[in-house]
């Protein structure tokens, strides 16, 4: 670091953050009268018809495009023709749109190739105020930075704030005028999530319709999102923001000092940290970090409390249901975050030239994840446009987005949307919206200035039904077939690979790209022999055009190895579904792989993920005999790699291998199920969530204390109830009861029958779910696990 950046850290350290942005605003008003106005200016004009335009002419960054009613329309046409799609000559530059589920799946998952940083919107925030913040960084500093904060919403603390959540709920509600109109978003949605980010950064109670307009102006840059404002309110308010924030960090720092027992508050947990303890001295990440927080917290919660009540009054047959079935109101949630997608995208850069569904992609360009289209894509979600209270795939949303920039919130925005709808139906009949909601001028943030509704109390008639919308006659679009559920792969190599072993490269007959996936995924093949089989991708996964499995014959299993050696031959076809990801390989500086047989199949591609990001990593492999181990070839020969057969060397030395654990050290672990359960005992003593293992046959579960030799369970989407009696699992109860259930390994390991848990107490069997999952038991796998309640209800 030069003398010069040394002495400028310093001043930022020392100069009052508030006085800092109001310099920042002076330096840039003098910037604008040398080079003039940077900032765009957009001026409201009707959009027109998207069929009526060239694809080169669409804009779906236009700020206007949701308000007016035209987002659908613009995004269905991007999907089905131009999935991954070039705008050239936007107001916020050159940048790459996509928009199908899918497409969106891969970049999200692929931090190393698409980066976050150093922005999250499609556009630049004003000179001064493009601040740091660590959904905008990549991993490791990402991880360390939302680590110190993740606490605040651990399954524990929700649970302790769920009581605070609802009082909370109860007073703004019973506050609220009856048989009289009034604009919900001010009295209940603004007003609630303020409540509740004053909560979380403990924040003076009295002044928390400030954070609800820091936030307002945070989001609302023309230059980043296409909204409107004025630059010196946009200032002073940061600078506002900057002071309060830095007062609120001082004061609990000095009570921390003082002795005072830490609260379990954002900031409180920030000066915890090791990583952001000093966080003040940074300013542009401490304010990036709190605005990050108080946005995250605001807008999502907010736009969804009343994009929830204007999706029932368009679609009045789902509120007719609520009404008369409170129990949906859990998967009411999932589809208000989906139908509403209160943020619309999130930005990333190409960290290298690369290609996406048959687009080539230069190191540098911009690409635009639009989180919106995703959830209205046909090809996952039927029917996409409509508004389904019990939609099966609901809760695959990507509202908040998915792998390591997930929004770290989500669990309490969905505790906060099922207590309102909780508290609301106990309340009123009738939530009408008396005309349509005034809109947010955004291409970020789909969110809403006003909507004017009235309430009619219990007990009295919906008076609304005849003056909504009917959308039954609307046209819908016809489904189209899922690229990531099932399809027919042919057989284009096949290749013995070891004894007992046979590789098989798969490809789409028509040439299509296939599915991405990461290491550790897994895909079904389904035999014709009316088996199902799940066997772990193990070639590259850059590879778009094939995918490889390895397949062991095994002479005493139930026929689908046996069928997959004499039955899939070159040019054969095969039923394929997935990928999916019960294994994935989380990040690390180092990892310790252990391999035992066909288990080498899932470490493969985590070795090539290690290498591409630079982590050290070594390979303990071990099989039967140098002739049943697969891949040799491509293994022997490096110094990290360590063979081991067993008709040579005995049993793998773990005893050397895991004696002593290992400082920021993953474990991995696949194979047979005598290996993996040595694995784990030696790895008892290594910190918790060091070790990760998959496992080709389930782990042996004694039944939990209490657990239910039969009992009943109540499918509550398909009105089924069943007896499930000794010896018979829940899955095969309810499909013999005309359910239609998904599954696979029928053993508890492949995830594939996974279902939500609406009431009862599980008893896990599984060998996919943490124990973390098992004890909040909101899930279950019904193959394999029980019950230790009488009755359990199911979402199927």
């Amino acid at each position: 670091m030069s003398v010069l950046d040394r002495v400028l850290d310093k001043a930022r350290a020392t100069v009052p953050m508030d006085k800092q942005v109001q310099g920042l605003r002076l330096a840039q008003k003098a910037k604008r009268l040398v080079l003039g106005e940077r900032q765009p200016t957009f001026v409201e004009d009707v959009i027109p018809d998207v069929d009526g335009l060239d694809l080169t002419e669409i804009d779906v960054s236009n700020p206007f495009l949701y308000g007016q009613g035209k987002y659908d329309s613009y995004f269905a046409r991007l999907r089905d023709e131009a999935p991954v799609h070039y705008q050239a000559h936007s107001a916020f530059g050159p940048y790459w749109s996509v928009t199908r589920y899918a497409d969106i799946l891969a970049v999200d998952k692929d931090f190393e190739t698409f980066s976050a940083e150093p922005q999250i919107v499609i556009g630049t925030p004003p000179e001064g105020l493009d601040v740091e913040m660590f959904i905008a960084m990549d991993p490791p500093r990402h991880d360390r930075q939302r680590d110190a904060v993740q606490g605040v919403v651990s399954p524990r603390n929700l649970e302790e704030m769920e009581g605070l959540i609802r009082s909370r709920v109860q007073e703004v509600l019973d506050e609220l005028p009856v048989d009289e109109p009034f604009d919900w978003v001010d009295k209940v949605s603004i007003e609630l999530t303020s409540r509740m980010l004053a909560t979380l950064l403990d924040f003076p109670y009295e002044q928390r319709r400030k954070l609800v307009y820091w936030t307002e102006l945070a989001a609302a840059s023309a230059s980043a999102t296409g909204g409107s404002n004025d630059m010196d309110e946009v200032y002073r308010g940061v600078a506002d923001m900057a002071r309060s924030f830095s007062e609120l960090w001082h004061d609990k720092a000095a009570r921390l000092a003082a002795g005072e027992k830490p609260g379990y508050d954002l900031i409180t947990l920030m000066q915890m940290s090791e990583d952001t303890k000093n966080l003040i001295e940074r300013p542009m990440e401490f304010l990036g970090n709190l605005t990050l927080l108080i946005v995250g917290g605001n807008d999502t919660t907010r736009n969804s409390m009343t994009g929830g009540v204007y999706a029932l009054n368009q679609f009045p047959d789902q509120f007719d249901r609520l009404r008369a079935d409170h129990g949906l109101v859990p998967k009411l949630v999932n589809e208000i975050i989906r139908w509403q997608t209160p943020l619309a995208h999130m930005r990333r850069i190409a960290t290298k030239d690369t290609v996406l569904n048959g687009q080539f992609i230069r190191k540098g360009d911009k690409v635009v994840m639009w989180y919106a289209s995703a959830n209205r894509d046909e090809r996952t979600f039927e029917n996409a446009d409509d508004f389904v209270i019990d939609r099966p795939n609901a809760r695959q949303h990507l509202s908040f987005g998915i792998g390591v920039h997930r929004c770290m919130g989500s669990r309490l925005a969905e505790m906060q949307l099922r207590i309102l709808w909780e508290e609301l139906l106990a309340r009123f009949e009738d939530i009408e919206v008396l005309g349509e909601p005034g809109y947010l001028q955004s291409n970020f943030v789909r969110g809403y200035t006003e909507m004017m509704v009235t309430l009619t109390p219990i007990g009295r008639p919906p008076r609304s039904g005849a003056r909504r919308r009917d959308r039954s006659a609307a046209p819908r679009r016809a489904p189209a077939v899922t690229s990531v559920g099932e399809f027919t792969a042919r057989v284009a190599e096949r290749r013995e690979v070891a004894d007992g072993i046979v590789e098989l490269t798969l490809t789409d007959p028509a040439g299509a790209t296939l599915p991405s996936w990461t290491a550790g995924a897994h895909v079904d093949l389904v035999l014709d022999n009316g088996l199902e089989r799940q066997y772990s991708l193990c070639g590259s996964v850059e590879d778009t055009s094939s995918w490889t499995v390895a397949v062991l014959r095994e002479p005493n299993g139930r026929g689908g190895s046996a069928y997959v050696h004499d039955t899939l031959v070159d040019g054969a076809t095969v039923r394929v579904r997935g990928p999916r990801n019960n294994f994935r390989l989380l990040p690390s500086p180092r990892y310790l792989f252990i391999a035992g047989g066909i288990g080498i199949t899932p470490i493969l591609p985590m070795i090539d993920a290690a290498e591409a990001v630079g982590a050290e990593w070594s390979l303990l492999y071990g099989g039967r005999s140098r002739e049943s181990m697969a891949f040799l070839d491509r293994l022997e020969g490096d110094p990290r790699v360590t063979v081991w057969p067993q008709d040579d060397k005995g049993l793998l030395d773990l005893a050397s291998a895991l004696g002593t654990p290992l400082p920021d050290t993953l474990v991995y672990a696949c194979g047979p199920g005598a290996l993996l359960d040595a694995v784990e005992e030696r790895c008892a003593a290594w910190p918790d969530g060091s070790l990760h293992i998959e496992r080709f046959a389930a782990k042996k579960v004694e039944p939990a204390e209490g657990a239910l030799d039969s009992f009943e369970v109540e499918c509550s989407r398909s009105g089924v109830t069943v007896s499930v009696p000794a010896g018979v699992s829940v899955f095969d109860a309810v499909e013999r009861a005309g359910v239609d259930v998904l599954g696979s390994c029928m053993e508890g390991v492949c995830g594939t029958c996974e279902v939500d848990v609406l009431a009862g107490t599980p008893d896990h069997r599984d060998s996919i779910l943490t124990a973390s999952e098992h004890e909040r038991g909101t899930t279950m796998m019904p193959c394999v696990s029980r019950s230790l309640s009488a009755k359990l209800i199911l979402d199927m």
